[in-house]
């Protein structure tokens, strides 16, 4: 049998749980880390002065130890199994309160929020945890809400409140929503740690949709797939401001359909296009897509326009990176592009667009780069018949966004074209 020396040597650096037994085989304590190497090492190198700390290390005589794919993996696991073990280090909290779960009511709509004491409350249909820290439960909330939205309120209110507004919350108090108790069963798989199920369940259903043409709803659904992948990638990816991306995505929604003509209703998916070049050499494309206001790495696209182009022409680039774009039905459609350019460019753009119909689908805008003020043709007659130049405030969170979309694209095109250069000069 391997002594716990020899095991506090073996451990790795990747998250998971941690379990301390004493010499009797008790589980005494459980705990989590982002590092297990890390973390357990510093219970056996570190002085401590905390009473409770030094007592517990002094019994230990035994680890165990399961390694997950991210943190957010390692939170759930360490509060299913204190639920189920209940350790004597763990029963209570170091300010002596009790642990907070998660907990979700049986009324309709389901409310989803935290207790102290769940087996006192009435009517549940599930609850999750026991979790150490106020703010974990927080954190994994706020990262649950941005990708399932549920309803919190104690009392339902008469009108939306601004989660809904923010599109954290469904507004089932006000609109009825046959789709709220798939919700909270997808939240329940999130909370119970079977993720990879989820994902499972999802992709099919967003196959489902693609194949019936409805991309939009395949595109809410990437979406979700794309924010649980990023969980198992690592706990730290996801944004801790998610309300931030939420204000600006309305905000851009709003100034598209004041301005733009164009009834919008969501902006799940923004892309951004851009052209470089060195003179007829080398011409190259790029495309960059962001779900919810966040970089979708997997949609970025390249174009080398040499086949396209005899000679350097940032408008007809655009539109033959457009037009390429479209003529694959199988990659799902924003809701919005955003080339980098003026007017001449905006154009070159919606010809493409109205080539296959989508001038009244897809919103367009361009975003200058030294000035940085919005271009927004205003379409009518499926032709432009105006345009709208529009300087927002610095610290708009809508020029934000587009500014993140606008500085990615042109970056990829220059990784792109610094790609071919240097082929080239290797020849």
């Amino acid at each position: 049998m391997m002594s716990l020396k020899e095991k506090l040597k073996q451990l790795t650096k990747k998250p998971g749980v941690y379990i301390f037994k004493n010499s009797a085989g008790h589980i005494i304590y459980i705990g989590k880390a982002l590092s297990l190497k890390n973390r357990v090492s510093s219970y056996f190198k570190q002085k401590h002065t905390d009473p409770k700390t030094l007592e517990l290390v002094s019994q230990i005589n035994d680890l165990q130890t399961i390694e997950v794919n991210s943190g957010f993996e390692a939170l759930l696991l360490e509060a299913k199994l204190i639920k189920q073990h209940k350790p004597k280090y763990n029963i209570q909290a170091k300010d002596g309160k009790s642990y907070l779960y998660i907990i979700i009511s049986k009324e309709f709509p389901n409310r989803i929020s935290a207790s102290r004491s769940p087996e006192k409350e009435q009517d549940l249909l599930a609850w999750y945890g026991p979790f150490p820290s106020g703010r974990e439960v927080q954190e994994i909330l706020k990262v649950v809400r941005r990708i399932f939205p549920f309803r919190s309120c104690a009392n339902l209110p008469k009108r939306v409140c601004l989660y809904h507004h923010l599109k954290l919350c469904p507004g089932v108090c006000v609109f009825p929503n046959n789709n709220y108790q798939k919700t909270i069963l997808c939240i329940r798989q999130m909370l119970s740690g079977k993720t990879g199920n989820l994902i499972k369940s999802l992709e099919k259903e967003m196959k489902s949709f693609a194949k019936a043409t409805d991309f939009e709803k395949a595109g809410e659904i990437k979406f979700k797939i794309d924010s649980l992948q990023r969980l198992t990638q690592g706990w730290k990816n996801i944004p801790k401001d998610s309300q931030y991306l939420a204000k600006g995505i309305e905000e851009i929604k709003g100034i598209l359909i004041k301005y733009g003509g164009i009834n919008l209703l969501a902006v799940n998916k923004i892309e951004g296009y851009d052209v470089s070049n060195l003179g007829n050499q080398i011409i190259v494309g790029s495309m960059v897509a962001f779900s919810r206001g966040e970089p979708d790495k997997s949609q970025y696209r390249k174009f080398n326009l040499k086949y396209n182009l005899n000679f350097q022409d940032d408008p007809e680039g655009i539109k033959q990176i457009v037009r390429r774009r479209l003529n694959h039905p199988e990659w799902i459609l924003p809701q919005v592009v955003l080339i980098d350019g003026g007017k001449t460019q905006i154009a070159s753009g919606f010809s493409a667009l109205k080539e296959k119909g989508l001038e009244n689908q897809i919103a367009l805008l361009g975003l200058t780069k030294e000035e940085e003020i919005l271009i927004i043709p205003q379409i009518r007659s499926r032709s432009i018949s105006s345009w709208k130049r529009l300087r927002l405030a610095r610290n708009s969170e809508a020029l934000q966004v587009l500014q993140h979309v606008r500085d990615e694209s042109h970056r990829f095109a220059q990784k792109y074209y610094k790609k071919i250069h240097n082929k080239n000069f290797l020849k």
